[in-house]
């Protein structure tokens, strides 16, 4: 996604995704790669990774299909949905999201809302987001969080009193199996990494914008775009929601198997679908909220601003047409009511600006 680019290589060359420990990794395996071709040889390997030698240890135990255990492998929708749907899912986000977060640090600079001699700060604090983003201590947490619930796995039957492909045909799941193993300390650590670090990312997304909403932007609350100009950014958000359809496979898999082989209903999980759809949409919106204090500033400035202006013409009209002595010329049809009429219009879009990007939009965009 090329939209040209602003003379700064700073600017320029920001990237949300690409930078910290993990994809510097990927990059030294030659997994990853920027472009479009490489997200997706990526999503390839992961998912040779972490479903393939679940199929394989599967089927030689012979649980991969049969009747051998309750749930084989092939009919575990809940795992074949994580991993051939949920983890690809994660990776080819980068894709998708990316690009349009890249085009957006470079509008603030091709819009003008940076002007020149802001440009230096504006660096600056991209330069401050990327040594956030590239430090080592979250992405070791993030690691941490990924493997470490691993360690408590101790039951893993799909459903209650249910033998699965996780274990050796005992209906505890105390035997588990050579796929159970993997599953539970390669594949399931391999998915929540990349969950968890979308997550972090979204996070450094919000710093990103708080950081640059404290910049002094040529922000003007008669934008036409009823944002003071931050209108771009709400193109940006619903994207996110690509994350969210990923987690949302995941959580149907679940959900599927809670349905076919735990006794549940759908009308049973609906307040849990819910609970889940809200949450991830508050997640994904919350970023949008860092520039509220911005939007908030450019208000109160702009009302202020066209008000002083609104009351210095009207006297001038009242003056004129009202007080003085009757003009040669016609009232109707004249500069100065026109402008009056401008003047309203225009104060009118101040006092409908948003203060709060997260509008219908935004909310339908994620959902």
């Amino acid at each position: 996604m090329d939209h040209g680019g602003t003379g700064s290589p700073v600017v320029d060359g920001f990237s949300l995704v690409q930078g910290g420990p993990i994809y510097r990794f990927q990059v030294a395996i030659h997994m990853a790669m920027p472009d479009r071709p490489g997200v997706l040889r990526r999503a390839l390997l992961l998912i040779l990774a972490a479903w393939l030698p679940l199929l394989l240890l599967s089927l030689a135990q012979g649980l991969a299909f049969g009747t051998k255990v309750q749930v084989p492998f092939f009919y575990d929708y809940a795992v074949n949905i994580r991993f051939l749907v949920a983890l690809p899912l994660l990776i080819v986000a980068e894709a998708v999201i990316d690009p349009h977060v890249s085009h957006a640090v470079k509008y603030f600079v091709r819009s003008r809302l940076v002007g020149a001699a802001e440009v230096p700060l504006f660096e600056e604090q991209l330069r401050a987001v990327a040594r956030v983003r590239d430090a080592f201590w979250p992405t070791l947490l993030l690691i941490a969080a990924a493997i470490l619930p691993s360690f408590w796995m101790r039951k893993l039957n799909v459903g209650h009193l249910l033998s699965s492909w996780h274990a050796t045909g005992t209906a505890t799941g105390s035997g588990v199996s050579l796929a159970g193993w993997w599953y539970v300390f390669v594949s399931l650590p391999i998915f929540r990494l990349l969950l968890f670090r979308w997550l972090w990312l979204i996070v450094i997304w919000a710093i990103l914008l708080r950081r640059l909403s404290k910049l002094p932007l040529r922000c003007i609350a008669s934008n036409p775009d009823g944002a003071g100009g931050l209108g771009f950014l709400t193109e940006v958000q619903p994207l996110f929601g690509f994350v969210a359809f990923a987690a949302s496979a995941a959580v149907a898999g679940a959900f599927a198997n809670a349905v076919a082989y735990g006794g549940q209903s759908v009308v049973g999980l609906k307040f849990q679908m819910i609970t889940f759809c809200v949450l991830m949409v508050v997640i994904l919106a919350l970023p949008l909220l860092a520039v509220t204090p911005k939007l908030i500033r450019i208000k109160k400035k702009g009302t202020f601003d066209y008000g002083t202006l609104g009351t210095a013409y009207a006297s001038s009209f009242q003056q004129k047409w009202i007080e003085g002595q009757p003009p040669n010329q016609e009232l109707l049809g004249s500069s100065d009511i026109q402008s009056l009429a401008d003047l309203r219009s225009s104060f009118g879009i101040v006092e409908e600006m948003k203060i709060v990007l997260i509008d219908k939009r935004v909310l339908v965009g994620l959902t």
